[in-house]
């Protein structure tokens, strides 16, 4: 009797799994057709989710969250660091970070880089494209992504959706981004194909891609993970992936552990990718304009109570980065030095350059860059305003 009790409870144990399994399945499908929105803390995630190929992000999308915070808080899991504030996020036709109507207007330059460039944890008027295109007087269209992936060959494909005035094109370069890399044939073949493909086709690639890729239900139990694992009910398993120090005023201020790590190590600083790069725009007829930026770690080290020492060779990637650019003769900006000579002044007035719980600059810091890079503009630029010079026709 008591091996058919122990049969039996097996048995029902061997269906209630395949049950729970299936209904798990289901409910997870289901949850693949509703939005994310609600469950992001940025708009990355949430515009990330259906971007077709070839852009950055979902078309046509505005994001708005009151109660945005930092990725390094995020990734953490330190909810009493996080640093809230409201985030606009607004994608144009193209699936780029740019108002509807900059289509239609005129373009003075085209932005590329990363997140840097695309602006994250600020508002749509507070990106480096939209303080250049205030200083300036006509649109600097951002074509910022993730991975700055728009390549020279792609360039000229968006200045023909755009109403260019100078055929300028601003390369952002972030410390801590992904070295370039030059295209290979192949690449550039891809990217041919998916700009040749009808826009309906993208946009049911990056459902299809977005439906698969994306668990709600995913996102659901990694939360609910984080609000057990926060130090308090199990061990915060997170934390590792930061690094809390403390500034120099008695705040605190969050960095990536692994930026941290790499800012000790050598890297190297040649100009192979940025002479290519030249070259390849310059067989467009576009100009470029390469602006270095600061790491937050590099900013802010100096100001920090304890921090390592720096060997020989750490710590100066972009200052040489500069000198290889400058003698190959590419244009070059390099901001660290404003930005770190600002951002002690401003910790005196308890102001900061950088989000506090995110690897980004905020807006104060975007500010000062796009008046040094307004500034770096070539002389024609400065007729922006003015006029688009009439071409005369000679008999």
């Amino acid at each position: 009797m008591k091996g058919d009790g122990a049969r039996g409870s097996l048995w029902q144990l061997g269906r209630l799994i395949p049950c729970l399994l299936i209904a798990l399945g289901v409910v997870d499908l289901g949850f693949r057709f509703v939005s994310i929105d609600p469950l992001t803390f940025r708009a990355w995630e949430a515009l990330r989710r259906y971007r077709p190929p070839g852009a950055a992000f979902e078309p046509n999308r505005r994001y708005y969250n009151a109660r945005s915070y930092g990725d390094l808080a995020a990734v953490g899991n330190l909810r009493e660091l996080r640093q809230y504030r409201t985030e606009v996020f607004t994608t144009d036709a193209l699936g780029f970070r740019n108002a509807a109507h900059v289509l239609d207007a005129e373009v003075g330059a085209i932005l590329v880089g990363d997140s840097f460039a695309v602006g994250s944890g600020v508002r749509d008027e507070e990106t480096l494209s939209s303080s250049l295109s205030r200083l300036w007087g006509c649109v600097v269209y951002n074509v910022g992504s993730e991975i700055p992936g728009v390549g020279p060959d792609q360039i000229p494909a968006i200045a023909r959706r755009l109403s260019m005035r100078s055929r300028l094109v601003i390369r952002l370069h972030a410390e801590d981004a992904q070295e370039p890399t030059i295209s290979t044939s192949w690449q550039v073949t891809v990217r041919k194909l998916v700009a040749w493909a009808p826009g309906e086709v993208r946009t049911v690639v990056a459902r299809l891609r977005g439906m698969l890729a994306v668990s709600p239900l995913q996102i659901l139990s990694e939360r609910a993970v984080k609000t057990l694992a926060d130090g308090t009910i199990l061990p915060n398993n997170y934390a590792d992936n930061v690094v809390r120090a403390t500034l120099t005023n008695g705040e605190s201020m969050l960095f990536l552990a692994s930026r941290v790590n790499d800012f000790y190590s050598r890297r190297e600083a040649a100009a192979g990718y940025w002479r290519w790069l030249q070259a390849e725009l310059q067989k467009a007829r576009f100009d470029l304009l390469v602006i270095l930026v600061p790491g937050k770690y590099r900013v802010y080290r100096p100001l920090l109570v304890d921090s390592r020492s720096v060997g020989e060779g750490a710590g100066d990637y972009l200052d040489r980065l500069e000198h290889e650019l400058r003698a190959s003769g590419i244009p070059v900006l390099n901001l660290t030095p404003l930005l770190t000579a600002e951002a002690a002044r401003a910790l005196e007035r308890g102001e900061y350059l950088y989000w506090l719980d995110d690897i980004h600059w905020n807006a104060r810091a975007i500010a000062l860059a796009a008046a040094a890079v307004r500034a770096q503009l070539p002389p024609a630029a400065a007729s922006c305003r003015a006029p688009r010079p009439q071409l005369v026709q000679r008999p």
